[in-house]
């Protein structure tokens, strides 16, 4: 991909902010762009070199093998978002790995060219920390939620936070597509399928929601929905 595209993308992101135009054009210098199919592992686990994703399209999850060799979702990352990141802070599980859910495309740039930007950039520095530190809080609430709150009041919460993360406005409601199936649900619930299906349908019953077999969507209207700031 030629430099002014690659500048273009990276323009598209927020960290682009934090560069100054000679900082943005090394950073467009360092990235490979990278094109990955729905269901295609993206491999950063295990490399012998770290590297930072800025997910440019598509959607993709972060998941960790189990010791009983089953697959537990981690996270789900959207489009805008960076990830890799918390291998910067020597904090990510080594068994971690990511999988496109949609056809993705992704632009990669070494960690430790990145870290190198960050010694020279403060204002950059603190926004990848601050990122990371988002990421850890969002895994720490996801960590006590399992703890202190039942199946049903967690799956609710994980829907409701995944519509309105990943969700667009549309008419009066808010929509998103269905990327996730309710075994996968019940993988970040920690709740079985079966559990996930009754509290869907509940869910619709009492119409806070609906769904077909392609999106989901809720009322801009709905308690349940909050309005970006």
């Amino acid at each position: 991909m030629d430099f002014e595209t690659k500048y273009w993308h990276l323009s598209q992101f927020q960290l682009s902010k934090r560069l100054s135009r000679n900082e943005m054009i090394n950073m467009c210098n360092s990235l490979v762009m990278k094109r990955f199919k729905r269901g295609l592992q993206i491999g950063f686990e295990n490399n012998a070199t770290k590297n930072v994703y800025f997910l440019k399209k598509g959607t993709i999850k972060i998941v960790s093998l189990c010791s009983n060799g089953e697959e537990l979702i981690k996270d789900i990352i959207k489009k805008g978002d960076i990830f890799g990141i918390l291998g910067l802070l020597h904090v990510e599980n080594e068994d971690d790995y990511a999988v496109a859910m949609e056809d993705t495309v992704v632009c990669v740039i070494d960690a430790e060219t990145l870290q190198m930007m960050m010694a020279e950039n403060q204002n950059l520095n603190n926004y990848i920390f601050k990122l990371a530190g988002i990421r850890i809080k969002k895994l720490e609430r996801r960590l006590e939620s399992l703890v202190y709150k039942d199946a049903k009041t967690r799956i609710q919460e994980y829907i409701f936070d995944y519509i309105n993360e990943f969700g667009i406005e549309s008419g009066e409601f808010i929509v998103v597509d269905i990327l996730l199936t309710n075994n996968d649900i019940g993988r970040l619930t920690s709740t079985s399928r079966q559990t996930v299906n009754k509290t869907l349908n509940h869910l619709k019953t009492k119409e806070i929601i609906d769904f077909d077999n392609n999106t989901l969507k809720i009322r801009k209207s709905s308690s349940y929905f909050k309005k970006p700031n």
